[in-house]
């Protein structure tokens, strides 16, 4: 009997490994037989398991802050070649490891589109608008063209930018109670977004509800993708509605303002750059131009929330670093000719060790940034043959953290950017190439403003020093002015 059991228990125990063994290879077989190597010559990689390929793998190294880990994996077992093959987010994937692998595929808008996934563009609401005409990227490229870098624009920006930040400081002062750091950032970065984007004639109301469901729309764009009751990208799903009909509301009233002064002075609000292209060629319907919004809103504030926290929580955690920054604007501000004279545009270009430190909390906070691109045809590259429609993903971290490059990459160090030479596309918070962030300068500039006032007057502290600040994550501190 005991024998019968051991046997039965052993036989159980090789059909589960062998089950086990056999869908870990399936989904390897099932692309190696419908991409045979006679037509197609594919790197070396692991396209990991049927439906979800290798994204528990990648989602536990990234939860963990370890993605090196990910990446070792490919490079041990498949060699430093620089192109893996995988599946991820729901697609059959190139990974790219080596900086110059990835400036050439950025560099080349002929061949790869954007690729960003489809749960992603469903979420944002871009898969429902069935895409932009050529006219159509046009125009957008022209507008968003000019915000990274019509300096007049900026200099518009700017004003109103530094006035948002410094009551939101006077707020956070006042508050009784601890919160997250990131979050206190994000709420400033957010109005200065609105401000550009729909202006300053909107209803508290309404933009406290688009920042609310925004932080919804963020979280369902970063968790599993499960449209189930209940799950983060339900509610993103959820949120991204709510914020369709703010915005169809204020794009109403936005026509019949327009409508009624027709005279009015150019406008370097979105919206209503947006609205007057709308009859022309080039024009956008409504719910493209709610689209656009909403995508806009994802994408516009979260970085400098990020990095901004990101700065100040190194900072508090690095005193002689502090020390120095604060001493850089304490000489800004002794240089003007009135004690009255608040932070102008043209300072900001003296803050070369400001600039230092932006770019190393840049370096930090983006490093788990994935950049997505996606072959419009059969694509010949570095000796491989990849069909249409592969994904190819670049990720931050490869290049952020290379030691070769930046000496102990995970110690926060501004004092390393002062002659530092790094290779092209090794420090690419915005991307690179022609589908480069075109807000790259504008979150440089309010990043800024919001350390420039935070060094000359205000300090945090933690209550909860065990929070991890790589970048900051429900590190909860109470601001204090001196």
């Amino acid at each position: 009997m005991e024998y019968n059991l051991v046997l039965l228990y052993t036989s159980l125990a090789i059909g589960i490994l062998t089950l086990i063994s056999v869908l870990k290879r399936a989904n390897g077989w099932f692309f190696t037989i419908k991409f045979n190597s006679k037509k197609f010559n594919l790197p070396p990689g692991d396209m990991g398991w049927p439906l979800v390929g290798n994204m528990l793998f990648f989602l536990q190294s990234f939860k963990d802050g370890n993605l090196g880990s990910f990446f070792s994996y490919y490079v041990t077992r498949f060699g430093e070649g620089g192109m893996y093959k995988t599946f991820m987010f729901g697609k059959p994937s190139i990974i790219m490891t080596k900086v110059e692998i990835s400036r050439k595929i950025f560099m080349d808008d002929e061949n790869y589109d954007r690729g960003m996934p489809n749960y992603i563009l469903k979420i944002l609401g871009q898969a429902q608008v069935g895409g932009f005409t050529r006219e159509e990227s046009k125009s957008l490229h022209r507008m968003t063209a000019l915000i990274k870098s019509d300096i007049s624009l900026l200099s518009n920006y700017f004003d109103f930018a530094k006035e948002i930040v410094k009551k939101s400081f006077e707020k956070l002062v006042d508050m009784e109670e601890p919160i997250d750091v990131l979050l206190a950032i994000k709420r400033p970065a957010f109005d200065v977004l609105m401000r550009i984007l729909i202006g300053d004639g909107v209803d508290n109301a309404m933009v406290n509800i688009l920042f609310e469901e925004t932080i919804y729309l963020f979280h369902g764009c970063h968790g599993l993708p499960f449209n189930i009751p209940g799950s983060a990208y339900n509610r993103g799903l959820k949120a991204r509605r709510a914020m369709a009909k703010i915005y169809q509301y204020i794009l109403d009233e936005r026509k019949v303002m327009i409508g009624k002064n027709k005279t009015r002075e150019k406008s370097n609000i979105l919206l209503d750059m947006m609205l007057n292209t709308q009859d022309g060629d080039g024009g956008f319907n409504d719910e493209k131009i709610i689209a656009m919004l909403v995508s806009y809103t994802f994408a516009g504030f979260e970085s400098v929330a990020l990095v901004a926290s990101t700065a100040i929580m190194y900072l508090e955690n690095h005193p002689h670093f502090l020390d120095k920054a604060k001493e850089e604007q304490e000489d800004i501000v002794k240089r003007r000719s009135s004690p009255n004279e608040g932070l102008n545009f043209h300072e900001i270009k003296e803050m070369k060790y400001l600039s230092n430190v932006i770019n190393e909390s840049l370096r930090i906070a983006t490093a788990k940034t994935i950049f997505f691109r996606e072959a419009r045809n059969t694509i010949n590259i570095n000796g491989y043959t990849i069909p249409k429609g592969w994904k190819f993903l670049s990720f931050s971290w490869n290049y952020h953290m290379d030691p070769r490059t930046y000496v102990r990459p995970k110690e926060f160090n501004p004092s390393r950017w002062d002659d530092l030479k790094t290779k092209p596309a090794s420090f690419l918070p915005f991307g690179v190439g022609p589908k480069m962030c075109p807000g790259a300068n504008l979150a440089r500039l309010e990043v800024s403003v919001i350390l420039h006032y935070f060094l000359l007057n205000y300090r945090v502290e933690q209550v909860n020093p065990e929070s991890k600040i790589e970048p900051p994550r429900n590190c909860l501190v109470k601001f204090k002015k001196f």
